[in-house]
C-alpha cells in the first residue's frame, strides 16, 4: 500500500521552493496548518526528516535534497498523464534559451513555427513562454523542471539530461578597425598580441566564454580582461568603441561587420565553431506539444 500521495509531494515541492509553510500555502491555496500537517504525515510515512527548522523557515536537509528531483519528476509525470487524456487542454510550453539563441535566433524560429501552423497570435493560441539566460542557468532550469525544453550554446554533460546536437555556430574574434592589435604586419594575429590585449568577456557560465577558453587557452597564456558582461550587445558595442577584443557569434556581429564598424581577426588557430544543443530532462514526460516543437526545430535547422 502506497503511504505517500502526490498532494503531499506537491506540498513538499512548494515548501522546498518557497522556504516556509506560509509561502507554500499561498502557492497551493491551503492553510498553514494543513500544509504543516501534510508535511508531518509525509515525514512520518518516510520515517525521515526532510527539512531543517530554522526559525520560521524550512530548509531542505540532505534527505530533502535527495528527494526533491524525484518528487518533481513524479508530479510532472502525473500532470502530463492527466493532460494527455484531455485533448482540449491548452498546451503552454516553457522554452529556455541561452542568450545568443534567445535574442537572435528564437524570434525567427517562433515566427516560422506559428506561421507553419496558420496560427495568428492573440487569437485562441495561448502564448509560449520564453526564459532567456546564460547556458549554466538554462541547464539548471532544465534540471529543476522549470522549463520544458532548453536551447543552449554551450556543452552539457549531466547524466540526467538528454542532449541533442542542433545547429553549428561560428564564433568570431572582432575588434574596431582602429584597434592597435591590427597594426601588426602579417596575415594572422600572433598569440603574443592576443595574450597582451584586453578582452571583452562574457560572465562565467556563458557558453560563448567556455567555447572561447577551450579553443584559445591551449595556445595562449591567458585571456586578460578588465571588463566582463552578461549581455552580447554590451560586448559588441564596447568592441565598436575600441575597448578590447570580443568573441561573439557571427549572427550577433553580422550587422557591425557589414557596416565596417568591426573587423574580424584572423588567427593561426583555425575556425572556432561550437554546437547549439536541445536539452530535455530524462524524466520529463514529452507531450505532443513538446514533440511538435522539437520536430519543427530539427526539420528547419538549415533555414534558421
Amino acid at each position: 500500500m502506497m503511504r505517500i500521495t502526490l498532494r503531499q509531494l506537491q506540498i513538499f515541492i512548494a515548501i522546498a521552493q518557497s522556504g516556509s509553510t506560509t509561502a507554500a500555502g499561498e502557492i497551493i491555496a491551503l492553510s498553514q496548518s494543513a500544509i504543516s500537517a501534510s508535511i508531518a504525515e509525509l515525514e512520518k510515512a518516510l520515517n525521515v526528516q526532510l527539512f531543517d527548522r530554522v526559525g520560521k523557515r524550512l530548509l531542505l536537509n540532505d534527505h530533502g535534497r535527495a528527494m526533491l528531483p524525484q518528487a518533481m519528476a513524479l508530479v510532472n509525470g502525473a500532470t502530463s498523464l492527466e493532460n494527455s487524456f484531455n485533448e482540449i487542454a491548452p498546451s503552454i510550453l516553457i522554452i529556455g534559451a541561452s542568450l545568443t539563441i534567445g535574442n537572435y535566433l528564437l524570434p525567427t524560429i517562433l515566427a516560422n513555427y506559428w506561421r507553419a501552423q496558420g496560427i495568428v497570435l492573440g487569437e485562441l493560441m495561448p502564448p509560449l513562454q520564453v526564459v532567456v539566460a546564460n547556458t549554466a542557468d538554462i541547464v539548471s532550469k532544465v534540471v529543476n523542471f522549470e522549463v520544458d525544453i532548453g536551447l543552449i550554446e554551450g556543452p552539457c554533460n549531466r547524466a540526467d539530461i538528454s542532449v541533442s546536437p542542433w545547429l553549428e555556430d561560428e564564433l568570431l574574434l572582432v575588434v574596431a578597425p582602429n584597434h592597435p592589435v591590427l597594426q601588426e604586419n602579417g596575415e594572422f594575429i600572433s598569440p603574443d598580441l592576443l595574450t597582451k590585449a584586453n578582452w571583452l568577456l562574457r560572465e562565467r557560465g556563458s557558453g560563448t566564454r567556455e567555447a572561447l577558453e577551450q579553443a584559445l587557452l591551449p595556445h595562449i597564456a591567458q585571456l586578460k580582461s578588465s571588463l566582463e558582461f552578461n549581455d552580447h550587445e554590451a560586448i559588441k558595442q564596447s568592441a565598436v568603441q575600441g575597448l578590447g577584443i570580443a568573441c561573439l557569434s557571427r549572427t550577433v556581429v553580422r550587422d557591425m561587420l557589414d557596416a565596417g564598424k568591426l573587423v574580424e581577426l584572423k588567427t593561426p588557430f583555425g575556425k572556432l565553431v561550437r554546437r547549439f544543443s536541445l536539452l530535455v530532462h530524462h524524466q520529463k514526460q514529452v507531450t505532443p506539444g513538446m514533440q511538435h516543437f522539437m520536430n519543427h526545430i530539427f526539420k528547419n535547422q538549415k533555414d534558421t
